[in-house]
């Protein structure tokens, strides 16, 4: 009894709810905020028009450049989940086309997946762009109000999540075919999380080919709670942001013909630092102020290890602010879709910055 009660990861999980309670104070305004944007999406008001994609191109004609540090080279792209923030990697992908690199292979997780399979299947960063902005709320979510229902009847056995991403794998394999991870012109990898055995799979087209690409968006997208995660072979597959959230691994395992990485980070503070608490020890209530450090420290710990991986072949991205994603604006990003031409328009321009300034950068150095 006291094993399940004191355990190390018991007393990580007390952490945890003394930190969920201090948020649920500080984040009454977010709280609400959310509460509306769900309200608009899952329970549309029929006087209430749906969010409209701009009429205008976001993005201005294609304006080619050189990155002389990269002619030549192949590039691996990792990127994070981060729900609907991920979208911005598609403005990243538009200043790669610019500037002419070749994309050997893309390995993403979470909400990246939903923005880079049509990538890897050989649309452009433009055709992408159009495919999404063209969704309706009804055409990516498929909420299960009857399964909340159940709940009680049930006391909970079968419940596994409110929406259903079958809907998901549909609108995908509708638009991009029955194609193969193994047939994909740029190879592509998700990291997805075995949650009947508490593992990671890293599902693509050199490890898992034979899968179809629109199963595997489903799979990466299917949050346990949140969303049902997928069964295949009588095991069930979710999410696996929730673990690895910048999953380099494949391709640097996989792939050794890749010369240079672009990392793109839409979920935690730049290149995975922690949040600064320093000072927690001379205020009241010392371990309630340092409690939300556990919540994420391991998460974190093995982002920085996989960008330890690549470090020095890497140039690392981070279009949308940490700010922007935390929390429970994590799921509001996914439903509200009025921000996804901001974000995109941040990945073009922040990317498209970062890599004219890699050949200044290479001169200074290089410069007496």
């Amino acid at each position: 009894m006291l094993s399940k009660l004191a355990g190390p990861f018991q007393v990580k999980e007390y952490f945890h709810w003394i930190s969920n309670a201090l948020d649920f104070g500080s984040d009454l305004f977010e709280d609400m905020s959310f509460l509306r944007t769900m309200q608009r999406t899952l329970l549309p008001l029929p006087w209430r028009g749906e969010w409209q994609p701009p009429l205008e191109k976001l993005l201005p004609p294609k304006r080619p450049f050189r990155v002389e540090s990269l002619a030549g080279k192949k590039i691996g792209i990792v990127a994070t989940g981060g729900s609907g923030a991920m979208i911005s990697t598609l403005g990243v992908i538009r200043a790669c086309e610019e500037a002419g690199l070749e994309i050997a292979a893309i390995s993403a997780c979470s909400g990246s997946v939903l923005f880079l399979a049509p990538i890897a299947a050989g649309l452009s960063a433009e055709e992408t762009i159009d495919f999404v902005f063209d969704w309706h709320s009804e055409d990516y979510i498929d909420p299960r109000w009857s399964e909340l229902l159940k709940i009680p009847l049930h006391l909970g056995k079968g419940f596994t999540g409110v929406l259903d991403m079958e809907i998901i794998e549909r609108l995908y394999h509708e638009r991009l075919g029955g194609v193969l991870l193994g047939d994909l012109p740029i190879p592509f990898y998700a990291n997805i999380w075995d949650v009947d055995h508490n593992n990671i799979v890293h599902m693509g087209t050199r490890s898992t080919p034979d899968i179809r690409l629109a199963r595997l968006v489903r799979a990466a997208v299917s949050l346990p709670i949140y969303a049902r995660p997928l069964e295949m072979d009588g095991t069930l597959y979710g999410d696996g942001g929730v673990i690895n959230i910048f999953p380099a691994e494949p391709l640097v395992d996989l792939h050794p013909e890749i010369d240079f990485f672009i990392g793109i980070n839409c979920f935690y503070p730049e290149n995975f630092e922690g949040e600064d608490l320093s000072g927690w020890d001379r205020l009241t209530f010392s371990p309630i102020r340092v409690s939300p450090q556990p919540r994420h420290g391991q998460h974190l710990e093995l982002a920085r290890m996989n960008l330890r991986l690549i470090e020095d072949r890497c140039l690392m991205l981070h279009p949308v602010a940490y700010q922007d994603i935390k929390g429970i604006k994590f799921y509001e990003q996914f439903a509200d879709r009025s921000r996804w031409p901001e974000f995109v328009i941040r990945g073009y321009y922040n990317a498209r910055r970062n890599l004219a300034l890699m050949d200044r950068q290479k001169v200074s150095k290089t410069t007496p």
